[in-house]
């Protein structure tokens, strides 16, 4: 077996590297006050005092489907612009996640992403986390999943909205660990290109188009791109068991990758239609049982969505609205000659490869009722029914194998009623008090309850004060359904204790939120058991600090830090996949208009690995990208983004997830390495 060596990892003085620099930014207004303010001041104009102020009062919608403030909804909510994440370096939505507080990313075996909310969300088809596109619940029934949002490009993206933290009693299922709404480009006129070293390359644009006098606009809003790629892999789990003679690796990965993304919206007076099609195709990376597939460009794993949705948003009277929507989305996951084996390790002569067909229709019909009895006073009760069902499921081997059978049954179909009541009340002008209670009855599964109990007081203009008690549910997927190790599997439990602080000044803003998450029968799959269980309760507690200051129109700095100390009450270990400690810091500046340059560096501490796994902890990183911009796909005119992702050429790992055969583990002894430095480039036009 080959020893590969690797640059020491940043560890405790990485840590202390990026504590420095936070206490120094953070120190900054205090250290010049005077002059630094002063400066400021004189240099900025009121248009840019405007947007300074625009960008303290965002709005949202996520947390509670009131249009509030969201320093002033329950629970903290990120708001994350799109023409900010692209000056950033940013290029998809999985990889703007990771500037969240407490939001880490994971990746299963065959290149299907993964994203950890405070340390939990690591495993096969753990879908921990609710995703939303343009309000449409994205998760599948089968996996819980939604991988083709988490890689929509961020030229589609006009925001994103997050939650941490159970957002069970407004969203229902799988708003478990947190909540994201991912919106879509809808009112520009762009078209532009793209391209990735060593990555994906394509282009795509958008138009609108408005009617005011007949109340009538129309959006449309697409994108397609394509690529090989691939990281270089020395040993695969094959040498693990001394079977190296039959490994392709050395070798590359296999990820390429085609994506295609058309998002429409016509809207004429109350009434609203949307379109979504969303087609993700990608190769099988690191190989199912970790074996490495052959570097042939196969686009082996295929997952899409065709959605329609159908609304309405209707003003009553004065003091009662209504939303009115009907949905139907079809999901596929097909697999296409997915590496299942190198050849004479199952079949004398020959590898061994698999197909795997799987899809599901969902329709969903909901009324949400909005009643301001007074001012002070807003009541939300939402009816919400759904039905989804398995239109194919089939798993086709070679006939060599003698292996063809339903890997799912075709039979399955899930309803669910759902009834939420929602009370917010201003005490005063300076206390909000909010109750929501959501009851959710399944077809297959149980009944569920999950409330919610929050208090906000705005102690004055500058100090904001935040208690928060939520619970949430995970339900049983369909897979899980299916491959249960014994007997049933219940629902997962969720209970979240919140205390945030947040200071707003003209120039600055800073927030803390204090957590602790009790998890009940966490479900994950387990290789000893050959299937799924309600594993040991969990507890987590931690804190996330996060920090942003504008020294002037033209330089802004911003920065979080999180730390999470989980435990798995059976085994008195951290949960894995997940790590104790992440950080961001960002400098973005303008020296010349439209010029932006900006530095985003990413910290990660070490990880936990699986149990049962004697290996030390997957190694700290961190990573800086670097970004040079022209102009802005908001304002008329030529505009340009080049970029470097990882300057520093970091060695960026994921931990490996567990595989076996036949009772032995096939462990990837250098886990799931990501791609070094690589340039990019986005260029466009907008009308």
């Amino acid at each position: 077996m080959q020893n590969r060596v690797r640059e020491p990892a940043p560890g405790p003085q990485g840590l202390i590297q990026l504590a420095s620099i936070l206490l120094a930014a953070s120190l900054v207004p205090t250290l010049a006050p005077g002059s630094v303010r002063a400066q400021t001041a004189e240099a900025d104009s009121d248009a840019s005092l405007q947007g300074l102020m625009t960008l303290l009062e965002q709005e949202t919608r996520l947390a509670t489907k009131n249009g509030m403030n969201a320093d002033f909804v329950p629970g903290m909510a990120t708001i994350l612009l799109g023409q900010d994440l692209i000056a950033r370096g940013v290029r998809n939505v999985g990889d703007a996640l990771a500037l969240v507080p407490g939001i880490s990313q994971g990746l299963e075996m065959t290149g299907e992403r993964q994203i950890l909310s405070r340390g939990v969300g690591y495993g096969y088809a753990s879908g921990n986390i609710k995703l939303l596109l343009d309000g449409v619940s994205m998760n599948s029934t089968v996996f819980a999943t939604a991988n083709p949002v988490l890689n929509i490009p961020i030229e589609q993206v006009a925001r994103i909205e997050v939650i941490r933290g159970p957002g069970a009693s407004v969203h229902g299922e799988y708003a478990f660990a947190g909540v994201i709404d991912v919106i879509t480009v809808k009112q520009q006129r762009t078209l532009h290109g793209q391209a990735m070293e060593e990555g994906e390359y394509g282009g795509g644009g958008a138009w609108f188009w408005r009617d005011p006098e007949r109340d009538l606009s129309f959006s449309v809003n697409a994108l397609g791109l394509e690529g090989d790629g691939g990281v270089a892999v020395a040993e695969d789990a094959l040498y693990g068991v001394d079977l190296a003679e039959l490994s392709l690796a050395p070798g590359s990965s296999n990820e390429s990758r085609r994506y295609r993304g058309l998002f429409a919206d016509l809207r004429w007076g109350d009434l609203f239609a949307a379109v979504k099609v969303l087609d993700d195709d990608y190769g099988d990376y690191f190989g199912i049982n970790h074996f490495l597939p052959p570097d042939d460009s196969r686009l082996a794993s295929r997952q899409g969505y065709q959605s329609l949705q159908l609304g309405a948003d209707l003003e009553l009277s004065q003091r009662l609205s209504t939303r009115l929507r009907l949905e139907a989305l079809r999901h596929h996951r097909d697999r296409a000659d997915l590496y299942v084996s190198p050849k004479d390790y199952f079949l004398p002569g020959q590898p061994v490869f698999m197909s795997q067909d799987y899809q599901e229709t969902r329709y969903r019909a909901s009324a949400d009722l909005h009643w301001r009895p007074n001012p002070r006073h807003r009541v939300l009760f939402g009816l919400e029914g759904s039905h989804v069902e398995v239109d194919e499921a089939t798993w086709d081997w070679p006939e060599a194998f003698a292996i063809d059978f339903p890997w799912l049954d075709e039979t399955r179909n899930r309803q669910i009623l759902s009834l939420v009541a929602q009370d917010e009340y201003r005490l005063n002008d300076r206390v909000t008090l909010t109750g929501a209670l959501r009851l959710d009855d399944y077809s297959d599964a149980s009944t569920y309850l999950s409330p919610r109990l929050a208090a906000v007081w705005r102690m004055n203009s500058g100090h904001i004060l935040k208690l928060q008690y939520a619970r949430a549910f995970r339900p049983p997927t369909f897979y899980e359904l299916e491959y249960p190790s014994e007997g049933s599997i219940d629902a997962a439990e969720i209970a979240t204790y919140e205390l945030g602080y947040i200071i707003r000044r003209p120039f600055w803003r800073a927030r803390l939120i204090l957590f602790q998450s009790d998890l009940t029968e966490p479900i994950v799959f387990s290789d000893e058991a050959n299937g799924y269980i309600n594993n040991a309760d969990a507890r987590l507690r931690g804190v996330e600090l996060e920090y942003e200051y504008r020294f002037a129109a033209d330089l802004r700095v911003d920065a979080n830090l999180s730390y999470v100390d989980s435990v798995n009450r059976g085994t008195d270990r951290r949960l894995p996949g997940g790590t104790d400690l992440l950080g961001n810091l960002a400098l973005l500046w303008r020296p010349v208009e439209p010029w932006t340059a900006a530095l985003q560096l990413r910290y990660v501490g070490e990880r936990e690995r699986r149990v049962g796994d004697p290996r030390a902890p997957v190694d700290a990183y961190t990573t800086a990208d670097l970004t040079l911009s022209y102009g802005s796909a908001s304002r008329r005119g030529l505009y340009t983004h080049l970029g470097v992702k990882n300057l520093g050429d970091a060695d960026v790992r994921y931990p490996d997830q567990a595989a076996s055969l036949g009772g032995v583990e096939l462990p990837y002894l250098d886990d799931y390495p990501r791609p070094g430095r690589r340039w990019w480039l986005s260029v466009g036009y907008a009308f």
